[in-house]
């Protein structure tokens, strides 16, 4: 079975994230940044909940840039972390990131559709837990 890609689809989807309401900068309420989550291939493999306390949480649904919580936007949820799991299954490749659309869209700065965009630490984390399995835990 084929997988299907996102990647032709970008225009379309940067376009829909900003019409849906994913127009205005995320930021703190201190106006500083979203998180002071930060890895490192030293700290091992993260899981899946620490991507979503650190990354998509933050990045993704809070309250400054509510893309995916509440509703799905374009099939994804990041309102409840089991929700969030489910939600990435399709566009994740466990076991290869550089293949997988969810690392894609992150890591070309696709998603978030307005800055600032994901940290390369994070994003690493991301790539990280991908490359690892993409485990639910």
């Amino acid at each position: 079975m084929k997988r299907r890609s996102t990647r032709s689809l970008l225009p379309i989807v940067a376009l829909i994230a900003l019409a849906a309401g994913c127009h205005d900068p995320p930021a703190a309420p201190d106006g500083g940044p979203l998180s002071d989550a930060s890895w490192s291939p030293d700290a091992g493999t993260p899981t899946f909940t620490w991507l979503y306390d650190n990354v998509f949480h933050p990045w993704c649904s809070d309250r400054n840039q509510p893309c995916h919580n509440p509703g799905a936007n374009m099939g994804v949820s990041f309102s409840t972390r089991d929700r969030a799991f489910g939600s990435v299954q399709p566009y994740v490749l466990a076991g290869d990131s550089y293949g997988s659309d969810l690392y894609y869209l992150v890591s070309a700065g696709v998603m978030p559709p307005i800055l600032p965009h994901v940290p390369d630490d994070l994003q690493a984390a991301l790539a990280a837990w991908i490359d690892a399995g993409a485990l639910d835990n």
